[in-house]
C-alpha cells in the first residue's frame, strides 16, 4: 500500500515538472505543401490525415499531450517530425525546389516500407492508418510529380 501512494504522489508531483509548450507555429501560406507541390486533393486529404499531426503547424494536440511524463516523448516526436518534414513550411526562405522534391522521395519511401505512420500512432489513431491503395496513391503522385517536376 505504501508504494502505491509513493508511487500516486510521484505521479502527481510529474505534472508540475516544466513542459515545453504545445506549439503551432504561424505559417506562410505560399510556402505549405499543397501551395508549393500543388498534390490533387486525395493525396492531400491522406497527408492531412495521415501525417499533419506530427508533420505540420496544424497538430491536433491529444488530451494526453497535456499529461506528464506522456506528453514528453508526444512533443518530442511532433518536435522532430516537424524537423524532418514539416507540410506547415514545405519551401523555407532561401530554400529551393531540389529540398521539395528530395523530400517527397523520403515520403514515398516511409509510406511505402510502412515506417510511417508510426506503429504506436496507428493504435492510438485509427483513422490515420494508411490502406493499400492510400499508399499506392501517395506513391503514384510522387512518382508522377517527380517525373514532370519543372515541366
Amino acid at each position: 500500500m505504501k508504494k502505491l501512494l509513493l508511487l500516486a504522489a510521484v505521479a502527481a508531483l510529474i505534472q508540475f515538472a516544466p513542459a515545453p509548450p504545445k506549439t503551432n507555429p504561424q505559417s506562410d501560406p505560399a510556402r505549405t505543401f499543397a501551395a508549393v507541390m500543388k498534390p490533387p486533393a486525395a493525396v492531400q486529404n491522406i497527408f492531412h490525415r495521415a501525417c499533419f499531426d506530427c508533420h505540420s503547424n496544424e497538430t491536433i494536440w491529444p488530451w494526453y499531450a497535456s499529461v506528464a511524463p506522456v506528453s514528453w516523448p508526444v512533443r518530442k516526436h511532433v518536435e522532430d517530425g516537424r524537423k524532418h518534414i514539416n507540410f506547415s513550411e514545405w519551401l523555407k526562405p532561401g530554400e529551393t525546389n531540389f529540398t521539395a522534391w528530395s523530400d517527397l522521395e523520403d515520403i514515398c519511401k516511409a509510406v511505402r516500407e510502412k515506417t510511417m505512420p508510426l506503429p504506436y500512432y496507428d493504435w492510438l489513431h485509427p483513422q490515420a492508418k494508411l490502406s493499400a491503395a492510400d499508399r499506392q496513391t501517395v506513391c503514384q503522385w510522387v512518382d508522377t510529380a517527380i517525373a514532370h517536376q519543372g515541366k
